[in-house]
């Protein structure tokens, strides 16, 4: 069961909840406590154009429904998440358009301009010419003076020629577009007081229709009119990227219509293998409809993971059939990681074992994977080939390539536990954020963890100093640091 489920026995069930929140009004004081938690790689696969765009929960009930991350959600105290929280995840998230209309309409613009004389100028001289008469006139009256700088002032900045416009017929574009949004939103109403949970799906249809114009010239006269008639291709793009809202009340309705939540949960463990294979089976369906190749053919590929955290994301690598390796400043102080593998499996893993000194940790997951091998024997040879794979800037599974520039010790950072000097491998192969916790391979064995690339001071935009990364200067722990960290964390497993 679930960790902290001691509530009162008064606490009420689902129905029980949600008819007192009815009772209450939507005005009125918040009656309970619940968390909200969305699986950490929706973000990234909003990024990688999977997701079309977000989803949000519309309060419409007198509940402190409370947007937590992971971890929060499913370890924290039942007295902070309340007895009920659900985790969400999108299954799809897609708009799609369909042009009923489309035709040409005549309008003018600009196609050349004449110059002619300015009459204002002409007069404006020819003041300037009478002002200075009379000022040689009377060289001492102030009041003439005031009026020739006046005319001065005046000629000066009055334009000698008017542009007189030349219009000339084109035409523009005009679309009528039926546009779609379609959500299919998986969610999980867990009681952490019975232990017990739902697995439930919203499906949500939005649709508008658009008449946009394009191609509409900057010069056309008419400018003002057709902004009131058209609109722009950004305000349909607006539309299919705002937030699908979903009301609570309609997730809760709809989980008290299958019965509630009865299934029992047994461990966190489990409950989360439920929901990765429900997302993979999703992601697999999503997958066969696309047309993208592998980026390469290449077997040490299904070894690396993307691992996503509240706090960004970072790479790993399976070291046992359900042990991957990664970097502690990767996962830091998360418990429970989303995690993705190469032919688009979703999982979880359990942190088991960290330590920050040697910036690594091990997350025991939940879908077996293909595990590395070590490097073997005492010495790396500089100037070998190493090729880093990882998702360089949440570029997922991207591979680099360069040198062994040499292997040297270095102090640890005295805030992840100082000590003795670590062994590194350093390399010019490009290591970025993202690549952290990501396999250096020398053929297909691991030499090493992508761990850090070290900084200068350079010049910013204001001109003060600011880190910028040095090129072809990164560190990976050493594959002995590595070996030694994984035997000692799994001894006796």
């Amino acid at each position: 069961m679930l960790a902290g489920t001691a509530l009162a026995a008064e606490e009420p069930d689902l129905r029980g909840l949600v008819e007192a929140a009815r009772a209450a009004g939507a005005d009125s004081p918040d009656i309970a406590r619940m968390a909200l938690a969305e699986l950490p790689s929706q973000r990234q696969r909003r990024d990688d154009g999977e997701l079309d765009f977000p989803f949000s929960v519309g309060i419409d009930l007198p509940i402190d429904a409370a947007p937590r991350d992971l971890n929060a959600t499913l370890t924290g105290p039942v007295t902070e998440t309340g007895r009920f929280v659900i985790l969400f995840d999108v299954a799809l998230a897609k708009a799609s358009r369909r042009v009923r209309n489309l035709r040409e309409q005549g309008s003018r613009k600009v196609v050349s301009v004449n110059r002619i004389d300015n009459p204002a100028y002409l007069r404006a001289v020819k003041a300037l010419d009478v002002a200075s008469i009379r000022v040689e006139r009377r060289p001492g009256d102030q009041t003439l003076l005031m009026r020739y700088e006046e005319a001065q002032r005046k000629a000066l900045t009055t334009p000698h020629f008017l542009e007189q416009p030349v219009y000339g017929a084109y035409s523009f574009r005009v679309a009528e577009i039926d546009a779609t949004k379609t959500l299919t939103l998986h969610y999980t109403l867990i009681d952490r007081l019975a232990g017990t949970q739902l697995t439930s799906t919203v499906d949500v249809v939005e649709r508008d229709s658009f008449s946009v114009a394009y191609d509409v010239d900057p010069s056309d006269p008419a400018q003002a009119s057709l902004a009131d008639s058209f609109l722009t291709e950004r305000r349909v793009v607006d539309w299919e990227r705002a937030p699908v809202v979903v009301p609570l009340s309609q997730l809760l309705d709809r989980a008290l219509a299958a019965g509630g939540p009865t299934r029992p949960i047994g461990s966190t463990a489990a409950l989360l293998d439920g929901i990765a294979r429900e997302r993979s089976a999703a992601l697999a369906r999503a997958a066969a409809e696309k047309y993208d190749a592998r980026p390469l053919d290449d077997p040490r590929f299904d070894s690396v993971v993307a691992i996503y955290t509240p706090e960004g994301m970072g790479s790993g690598f399976y070291v046992r059939p359900e042990i991957v390796m990664t970097n502690w400043h990767v996962v830091r102080n998360s418990a429970i990681v989303d995690l993705r593998t190469y032919d688009r499996r979703e999982t979880f893993g359990q942190v088991i074992a960290k330590d920050p000194r040697l910036d690594l940790a091990l997350v025991k997951v939940q879908d077996r994977g293909r595990p590395v091998g070590f490097y073997a024997g005492a010495s790396l040879a500089p100037g070998e080939r190493i090729d880093v794979i990882g998702h360089p800037q949440k570029h997922l599974f991207s591979i680099s390539r360069g040198v062994v520039s040499a292997v040297r010790r270095l102090k640890p950072k005295a805030d992840q536990g100082g000590g003795a000097e670590i062994l590194y491998v350093q390399t010019d192969a490009a290591i970025n954020p993202g690549n952290s916790g990501g396999p250096l391979f020398a053929g297909d064995r691991v030499v090493g963890i992508a761990t850090f690339g070290a900084m200068m001071k350079a010049g910013g935009p204001d001109g003060d100093k600011v880190a910028v990364p040095m090129p072809g200067l990164n560190f990976a722990v050493h594959y002995a640091e590595a070996k030694r960290f994984l035997d000692q964390a799994l001894r006796g497993e």
